[in-house]
């Protein structure tokens, strides 16, 4: 099992140790780095993207709080945040901390904060190994006597035209001898949507629905296309319309 990666920032360094002293214990943490102000805490974030950090909130060259407001959202680990004072606990929380420790805390209380961030740190490496499976697997599809290989997210809509779709990927267009029917089998039913007996669309790429005359609306993509839902495909609306 991979070993979390944990960095200490505190101003002290009694407290640091202190905190270095109790994961030692723990064979599933690694330290590695301390650091004793915010600044260098942000410096080494970056270049040790460590999976977890001790944080503490008044630090010498930058508070904790403003430590966290300089790096990018994929660059924050989870965060333990450790200090002596307790009025800083909602602005913690709000800013995403796994837990909050206040100095003088005990060893259960310790043990809890870092189990609560293990299992963020472990969800957080499922979700990253899921996407990166999402990414990887790709559609083929026979365009000119080559294949095309189209991972999901690139893919906008399907339509159909006769025994012919049209793959639309980006700005661009293929034809490929496949029926509608064909194509909506190898497609994440989660993600694709039928919206017309000829139309399959991708639904992270709706732009805008918008109402026209008889019932039916008008569903443009991020592509511009625009592309009539009929009646006979209302059942779809609500999936094109993210809580609703």
């Amino acid at each position: 099992m991979k070993r979390i990666r944990t960095l200490i920032a505190d101003d002290e360094p009694l407290a640091r140790e202190g905190i270095a002293t109790m994961l030692r214990t723990d064979p599933e943490v690694e330290v590695v780095g301390q650091c004793a102000d915010g600044q260098s805490t942000v410096e080494a974030i970056r270049q040790l993207r460590p999976d977890l950090v001790y944080l503490d909130v008044q630090m010498p060259r930058g508070s904790g709080f403003e430590a966290l407001r300089q790096l990018q959202p994929a660059e924050i680990p989870e965060v333990i945040f450790v200090t002596a004072y307790d009025q800083y606990a909602v602005q913690a929380f709000e800013s995403g901390a796994t837990d909050y420790l206040v100095k003088p805390f005990r060893d259960q209380r310790f043990q809890e904060a870092l189990r609560r961030a293990k299992r963020r740190v472990r969800n957080r490496d499922e979700e990253a190994n899921s996407a990166a499976t999402e990414r990887r697997a790709r559609i083929a599809f026979k365009v000119a006597g080559e294949y095309l290989l189209v991972t999901p997210p690139e893919l906008i809509a399907v339509e159909a035209r006769g025994d012919f779709v049209l793959i639309q990927v980006g700005a661009k267009v293929h034809r490929v001898r496949e029926t509608l029917q064909e194509v909506e089998r190898r497609l994440d039913a989660k993600q694709f949507v039928r919206i017309h007996r000829s139309y399959i669309v991708n639904l992270d790429h709706v732009s805008r629905i918008a109402p026209t005359l008889y019932g039916d609306y008008t569903v443009v993509l991020s592509n511009g296309a625009k592309v009539r839902l009929s009646r006979s495909y209302r059942s779809a609306l609500g999936r094109l319309l993210p809580g609703h």
